[in-house]
């Protein structure tokens, strides 16, 4: 008998600590997604964390769907978090002076890279595809927006994961979760408490730096992730808003690390790293310091 209630006691005390860690991964928004939290809420915070990942990641579809069909016709009403998406869209493209742009989407569609069939396009291809890139051609008002030219496209690669790793941010918070990891297939990453997170060396196995983070969010962008090459040059999917091509630099990757203090501090290291990958480093640095955002920028 009480070996019985020794097993008992003891399959309780397990129970009770597997409850306290939950990790979870979903693929989504083309990545693998992982939630890891520690705390009682653990399996609370990370089951509603994915729940609001797939609520964004269908209203993304729908609502730039939406707006594209409804081009030169009329603003359509749009989910709070896609109009959110895109006004911080908007700030950060003037901000940047268009180096971050997310109506980049007919260029990422013209050079196709990423898919089984990406292609080098001619010159009057890249010509004729910049009378439909702009962040002027996007407009928003009241929870609506409007796309003033047909054939405008919008892409929000370079936010919507961001976004999604400040949603279960919040979620996270809201149950008192103290310790754990927000990981979109380590583009863009939150630290809940102390963690190492590693960043990956562009240019071989391995990592290439090692960063300690506490409650910090660490977004990379590089030339490694989606590419293909044509007699022996390198074309990578960071398409700068201006050329319409890929962005040409010393970088293989940028990576920016943003304060958790700051509100939606994922959002903007996301933005941040594909608008530093652009920019050059003096002009990237300028950008955080006129502005004001609590941040830092490493290369690779």
């Amino acid at each position: 008998m009480k070996k019985f209630l020794l097993i008992i006691f003891a399959a309780i005390l397990i129970s009770g600590c597997t409850s306290e860690k939950f990790e979870r991964s979903e693929i989504l928004m083309g990545t693998v997604v992982t939630l890891k939290a520690e705390g009682k809420n653990s399996q609370a915070a990370v089951d509603e964390g994915f729940d609001k990942i797939f609520e964004l990641e269908k209203n993304i579809l729908v609502d730039v769907k939406k707006i594209e069909a409804a081009a030169e016709i009329d603003y359509v009403k749009i989910s709070p978090d896609v109009y959110k998406i895109l006004e911080t869209a908007q700030n950060f493209s003037k901000l940047t002076g268009g180096a971050f742009d997310v109506t980049i989407g007919a260029a990422v569609e013209l050079w196709n890279i990423g898919t089984e069939n990406p292609r080098v396009p001619n010159e009057e291809e890249l010509s004729a595809v910049k009378n439909f890139v702009g962040f002027e051609h996007l407009h928003l008002r009241e929870g609506m927006a409007y796309l003033d030219k047909r054939g405008v496209k919008i892409n929000l690669g370079g936010i919507a994961k961001g976004y999604g790793v400040d949603l279960a941010r919040k979620i996270f918070a809201d149950k008192k979760i103290r310790s754990g990891l927000i990981d979109f297939g380590t583009s863009t990453i939150f630290a809940v408490g102390k963690k190492n997170i590693g960043i990956k060396n562009p240019r071989g196995e391995g990592i290439a730096e090692i960063v300690r983070l506490e409650n910090f969010a660490l977004s990379t962008s590089g030339d490694y992730e989606k590419f293909f090459v044509v007699e022996g040059r390198r074309y990578h999917h960071i398409i700068n808003p201006k050329t319409c091509a890929p962005t040409e630099g010393k970088n293989f990757s940028v990576s920016v690390v943003v304060d958790g203090s700051l509100e939606d501090c994922a959002t903007v290291a996301d933005i941040l790293s594909t608008a530093a990958f652009i920019l050059d480093a003096e002009r990237a640095e300028k950008l955080l310091t006129e502005n004001k955002i609590p941040a830092a920028i490493i290369r690779h």
